[in-house]
């Protein structure tokens, strides 16, 4: 027999098959003198349990023997998998102190006959389970992963087949006028995945609904509701800001203020509460223009009605035709399918087609499956497989056939994705770190670096329609997992896998766990934390709620026994304020996270977690200093510490050179603390990099040799200088040597103390650039030509103290910029300049196009001499706003350009 993918338990064979054979592995097992044949025997018990895997996961659907042989190999597996990796540990640790050292795990006495006896114990326990799998009758099956062309990070998920009278018939009634002064709320409900969200987010886009609302919020609502969460996400898409605050009264008066007098369209998705005074509440401060809408999502007919709504539109199944239109879409990547080219797949798809039951994302997730698949006998599997039979009334069959079809190394991360609760927003570069993190990567390095194969993995996911983009990402970073997807990954991870919620029961074998955390995890909570022995995940999620208090006991008692944790975040817990001496027992940890907390140092002990791939200490606003030798932290690549009051680099920081995350590099002084060329030793740095002190640069070689153009991967750079200089060539020098690649998206340059800017910022090159900060560069005389930034959209100029005029040079009307098909600023959306007290002059555009098309907000703020010459032809315009700005004002210009202003409601003065 054949297939394709592997089974779920084939990931983690397949790692400790790699750790076994490793060349440094086989090493150590020489120096320390282990067992040669016991590991052997390890090896070849593995292979003969892989085998069967497939087989098995088949046949355990409707067979409960076979079910519970999994789930305890899974146990065994992975016991199995922790006790090599401590062996693993132990040779790293030779390694990183040159010396052959007995084993220090509490796992293991100090002597090899104790660490062979371990062995010896897992291979025989394994063994039982390979004479087992002759009485549950399971046979050989080989497998092999197939690999499709690349697949894209985003796609579009919400393509809709069948709902355009759903769509014009809601459209309609949202943007009717009315007389009514109440509130017009409009339930869509039907069952899940029948496609509730994706119509809301259809209307929701539909341009004239844009245009006839003056706001537009989208929140998710959720299972679990909480009137705090979800009235602060409301006001916090209303003002496009973060609100630090749990106060709900406040909270309210906030969001009424800021939709009163305006006509809002509010979007709150995936309602299931059925109080009508919790609803009552909830909408206290929607307050605006008549005409004003609330969309809800339910499944719930009883939620419509506590809501009150005046229009229930439930949602009919698709019928077969359009049911195979949207599973053809999806495995075609093609709006059309023309069925003479494939007519056995069309006859085929049909009959699959009516199988999903007239669900949207039962046929989204059979097309992600069949993608680019023209093997009819791999279509012919999918339409007679026993899976259609499953009865679960939580997991649709369709859904479980997608999965059943992935490769091992995917079923393993789907599966984690179920210690997140539903409707959670999963952060692509977090999940990815996570995954690494636990070893899900491990098997499939090679040339590509981890972090890249992660994010393959993930975009994999998505095209399968696993995983989708939340509606409120605008970077690409934020997804979210259909409830009825997250429903399949808590049913495919058994008891491995966790999201705890307080009073709920939980098996001790869980490896992976998440919980909410709240305001204060008291310890009664806390004390079911104590049997998991062989807990892996201690991921803690949810909302800073001001101060959030973790008993002591859990950081001081508790976690340094749970010596297999791999991953340990005590994030957003203010009362940590010390981490004990004993972490250092936590030797597998590879992620940790301690980011909002109130640290002042890192015990050193920590230095000897030489697994750790990635410390997160961002916000940490008490910690002033990282350990002496940090450099012992071989395999650490990302390292955040943005947000500390960290004054000085340690010296070993330079030995991390596997560093791909640096957030904050500070250049020392003279002989203390680091030049900026040993910047230089971290070639492979990516995502953002702020370079503080540069006034300590003297020597413009030195920022030549950190060699920044060459660092490709870094998406946002933050060059900050600090003290006065009276030497500004020489700054103007380092700036120039520090010119970063042309692939940056996000640049900011603060306190720099040059007069002028090098021409290498604002060059057309930088065709990715979309966002650009200058501040606080007093002593600048003129600005940049920055009008040939053809992707920038937002643009701030604050505290240039200096400048007098704005010109054709800021425009970029030099040389042959100044043809008279140049448009300047083409995707501008942002512009603001404040705390500019000498500027008096913005001389108007005189070159062919017009600047600024697609600008949105134009802010100007304490400009105190401007006196006039604003841009004239605004065609995007929605919001201008002027804060002290006397003279503009009282200029006639202003005041005849301001009437010119169509829609008075975008303008603010103050």
């Amino acid at each position: 027999m054949f297939a394709t993918g592997g089974a779920f338990l084939s990931a983690p064979i397949l790692t400790m098959m790699d750790k076994l054979t490793s060349t440094e592995f086989q090493d150590y097992v020489n120096n320390m003198k282990l067992n040669h044949s016991l590991l052997k025997q390890l090896q070849t018990t593995l292979l003969t349990l892989e085998a069967v895997l497939v087989d098995a996961e088949r046949k355990q659907i409707h067979d409960p023997a076979v079910r519970e042989w999994l789930n305890d190999l899974k146990d065994a597996i992975y016991d199995t998998e922790d006790l090599l990796n401590q062996i693993s540990y132990d040779s790293i640790q030779s390694k990183v102190t040159n010396q052959v050292l007995n084993f220090l795990s509490s796992l293991f006495s100090n002597t090899n006959g104790e660490v062979n006896s371990q062995i010896k114990i897992s291979c025989e326990r394994l063994q039982l389970f390979a004479q087992q799998k002759d009485i549950l009758g399971l046979q050989t099956v080989s497998w092999k992963v197939l690999t499709g062309p690349p697949t894209t990070l985003l796609v579009n998920e919400y393509v809709t087949v069948g709902r355009k009278d759903d769509k014009e018939e809601l459209v309609n009634m949202l943007i009717s006028d009315t007389d009514n002064n109440n509130i017009g709320v409009v339930a869509i409900t039907g069952m899940g995945g029948i496609g509730k969200t994706t119509l809301a987010r259809l209307i929701y886009n539909q341009e004239e609904v844009k245009n006839h609302f003056d706001v537009q919020v989208w929140v998710c609502v959720s299972e679990d509701f909480d009137m705090l969460r979800v009235t602060k996400s409301l006001l916090e898409v209303v003002t496009s800001r973060e609100w630090n605050t749990n106060n709900l009264d406040l909270l309210r008066v906030e969001l009424k203020k800021n939709l009163n007098n305006k006509r809002f369209l509010i979007v709150l998705d995936d309602v299931w509460n059925e109080n009508g005074c919790d609803w009552d509440e909830l909408i206290c401060p929607f307050f605006g223009k008549s005409g004003s809408k609330v969309i809800i999502t339910t499944r719930e007919q009883r939620v419509a009605e506590a809501v009150r709504a005046f229009h229930i539109h439930k949602l009919a199944h698709l019928s077969d035709e359009d049911s195979w239109h949207l599973l053809s879409k999806c495995a075609f990547r093609s709006e059309n399918f023309h069925g003479d080219e494939y007519p056995t797949l069309e006859e085929i798809g049909r009959r699959i087609a009516m199988k999903c039951g007239g669900l949207p994302l039962a046929a989204r997730a059979l097309g992600g499956l069949l993608r680019d698949t023209v093997d009819a006998e791999k279509w012919n599997a999918i339409l007679n497989s026993d899976i259609w039979n499953l009865s679960n009334d939580k997991v649709m069959p369709a859904l479980h056939l997608s999965y059943q079809d992935l490769p091992c190394h995917l079923k393993r991360c789907f599966a984690y994705c179920s210690i997140f609760p539903k409707d959670y927003q999963l952060d692509r570069k977090q999940l990815v770190l996570l995954w690494m993190a636990e070893g899900f990567i491990e098997h499939y390095l090679g040339p590509k670096e981890a972090e890249e194969i992660g994010n393959e993995f993930f975009a994999e996911l998505i095209s399968r329609s696993l995983i989708q983009q939340a509606y409120d990402d605008t970077d690409g970073e934020k997804f979210v997992m259909h409830d009825r997807i997250s429903d399949l990954a808590a049913f495919v991870s058994g008891t491995s896998c966790c999201c705890l919620k307080y009073g709920g029961k939980i098996s001790r074998n869980v490896r992976y766990l998440s919980y909410n955390r709240e305001k204060h995890d008291i310890s009664s909570k806390c004390e079911i934390f104590h049997d998991f022995k062989v807990l892996r995940s201690f991921l803690p999620i949810g909302p800073l709620w001001g101060q959030n208090c973790l008993p002591r006991q859990v950081v001081v008692d508790l976690l340094p026994t749970l010596i297999r944790l791999r991953v340990l975040s005590l994030s957003k817990y203010r009362n940590v304020t010390k981490l004990p001496d004993s972490l250092d027992t936590l030797t597998q940890l590879r992620y940790l996270d301690l980011s909002n907390t109130r640290i002042k140092s890192l015990p050193s002990t920590i230095c000897n977690l030489y697994n750790l791939q990635t410390l997160i200490l961002s916000y940490c606003y008490r910690l002033t200093d990282l350990p002496t030798h940090i450099g012992m932290l071989i395999n650490l690549r990302h390292l955040d510490i943005s947000g500390t009051n960290i004054k000085e680099l340690p010296m070993q920081i330079v030995e991390l050179e596997e560093l791909r995350t640096l957030t904050v590099f500070i250049v020392g002084k003279g002989q203390i603390g680091l030049s900026i060329k040993e910047l230089r030793k971290y070639p492979r740095l990516q995502g953002k990099l702020t370079i503080l002190n540069l006034h300590n640069v003297t020597d413009s070689m030195e920022a030549f040799s950190a060699n920044l153009k060459s660092k490709e991967q870094i998406e946002e750079l933050v060059l900050q200088w600090g003290e006065q200089t009276e030497d500004h060539r020489t700054e103007k020098t380092v700036l120039d040597m520090l010119r970063p690649s042309i692939n940056l998206k996000k640049l900011s340059i603060g306190y720099y103390g040059g007069k002028s800017f090098p021409s290498w910022l604002g060059d057309s090159s930088f065709f990715n650039m979309v966002y650009l900060s200058i501040s606080n560069c007093e002593y600048c005389l003129t600005l940049p030509s920055l009008g040939h930034l053809s992707s920038l959209k937002d643009l701030r100029l604050d505290g240039m103290r200096m400048l007098k005029t704005i010109g054709p040079e800021f425009y970029g009307m030099v040389g042959e910029g100044s043809n008279s098909s140049f448009e300047p600023f083409p995707s501008l959306q942002n512009l603001q300049f404040r705390n500019m007290s000498s500027w008096k002059e913005w001389l108007p555009f005189e070159g062919g196009k017009l600047p600024f098309p697609c600008l949105q907000t134009l802010r100007l703020q304490k400009c105190s001499e401007l006196r006039g010459h604003l841009p004239n032809h605004l065609p995007s315009i929605q919001q201008i706003i002027i804060i002290d700005c006397g003279r503009l004002l009282e200029t006639p210009s202003t005041l005849h350009w301001l009437s010119t202003i169509e829609n008075k409601n975008i303008v603010y003065l103050k």
